[in-house]
């Protein structure tokens, strides 16, 4: 029996994810997303409070600003974190970071023990390689199934007000811009490494 940590996780906003090899049998305990990484877009304002604050970082995030404007906002990147700071953009959803350098094909089976556990799965299954038993109560599934179509809804309300990405990989993760980005919201993009920036995907 050999169990590998795959994430020690978060609290509740993020489960800790291990795989189990047991019997010659690769068992994945959870399949969770980072929840706690949503914090690094900006929400959506009401009407009360849309203003010129939103409107420019929408325009700066779709523009190609000059060098000046570019060297302006590298300086401001370690102030404070603000509102503005934010990623103004339809928000991409964070992996576990070593499920997703995983061949799914190798799974054979995910036990799923809470509804934050089950968040990730269709990130897995979507994957034509995956081809696992699930196993989880039904309470579990039901209540996971309803904070799946939560972040749904909440991701097309996100869509129509930023509209569609032209393509499929988004302005805001290519390199030009993450290096203006706050420390912070690097290091939860990036990990001090790079490595998580990978586990980064598009909401199913």
């Amino acid at each position: 029996m050999k169990l590998t940590l795959l994430s020690k996780g978060d609290g509740f906003h993020f489960p800790p994810c291990y795989m189990l090899v047991l019997c010659g049998y690769h068992i994945l305990l959870e399949c969770p997303v980072d929840l706690s990484a949503l914090k690094i877009f900006s929400p959506i304002p009401s009407h009360s409070y849309q203003g010129p604050d939103v409107e420019d970082s929408v325009s700066l995030a779709r523009s190609d600003p000059s060098s000046d404007e570019r060297e302006q906002k590298r300086r401001k990147v370690e102030k404070p974190l603000q509102a503005k700071d934010l990623i103004c953009a339809e928000p991409w959803f964070k992996m576990v970071t070593n499920l997703h350098m995983w061949d799914s094909s190798f799974i054979d089976i995910v036990i799923i023990s809470s509804p934050i556990g089950m968040l990730g799965l269709p990130f897995l299954t979507r994957n034509k390689n995956f081809s696992a038993k699930i196993y989880a109560t039904e309470v579990t599934t039901r209540i996971g199934q309803l904070m799946m179509e939560d972040l749904v809804s909440m991701n097309m309300e996100f869509r129509q007000f930023y509209g569609p990405e032209e393509s499929g990989f988004p302005e805001w993760m290519k390199w030009n811009e993450l290096e203006l980005l706050p420390t912070e919201l690097r290091n939860i993009l990036m990990g001090e490494d790079g490595a998580t920036l990978g586990a980064w995907q598009p909401l199913y």
